[in-house]
């Protein structure tokens, strides 16, 4: 999100000091202010289907690789277990469709994506973002303007400095969590200074 960004020279795509071409996120902002900027308004359309994250009981999954489950107890499932259960054992184990439960995005749970935009992925963003810039293929505009009030069918479409909205904040995360997130870090440092203090750590 632009407001939490500053420009940034420091990269040969990037410009000079006394012109800076790219946007960086500002020390100390929190990933999920900076990047609580989504391109569909939740709940999300099927498409995204494919880009999903599971969640698993712990004692379900046995091994992962980065965020893949690996391993879990139904690849491990002998045929004599499975006939035990009364349940089909197949040589070639695919986790089953029927047992997936999407989550209500508005009402239980919602996955922010964080990923780090780096700096020279913004450059010449004051161009790129502005309302009325047609993108040639790799052009896209990098930095989120979010929809006022998620508005898309504003009549206002532009900031007051022209560049396009094109984003939808999440409103339960902006408003409960990540005032109980800092919160939270404001008391874990007190207690870090406190316990310092006393020469324990």
């Amino acid at each position: 999100i632009y407001s939490f960004m500053e420009p940034f020279h420091d990269h040969k795509d990037c410009g000079k000091e006394s012109d800076p071409s790219c946007l960086s996120v500002i020390e100390g902002s929190l990933f999920a202010e900076a990047y609580n900027c989504d391109f569909e308004l939740a709940p999300k359309p099927g498409w995204a289907e494919r880009a999903k994250k599971q969640l698993y009981r712990s004692d379900y999954v046995f091994a992962h690789y980065v965020h893949y489950a690996t391993v879990t107890a139904g690849l491990l499932q002998t045929k004599a277990e499975a006939h035990k259960t009364g349940k089909d054992w197949y040589m070639h184990f695919r986790e089953s469709k029927s047992n997936d439960k999407f989550t209500d995005e508005i009402h239980q749970a919602v996955m922010l994506h964080t990923k780090t935009t780096v700096p020279e992925y913004t450059t010449d963003w004051k161009a790129r973002c502005k309302v009325d810039f047609k993108p040639a293929h790799g052009q896209n505009c990098r930095v989120g303007f979010p929809w006022p009030q998620n508005n898309k069918d504003s009549l206002v479409k532009a900031t007051s400095d022209g560049f396009g909205y094109n984003c939808f904040t999440n409103k339960k995360l902006t408003d409960f969590w990540i005032p109980k997130l800092i919160d939270a870090i404001e008391k874990r440092q007190l207690r870090i200074d406190h316990l310092r203090n006393m020469n324990i750590i």
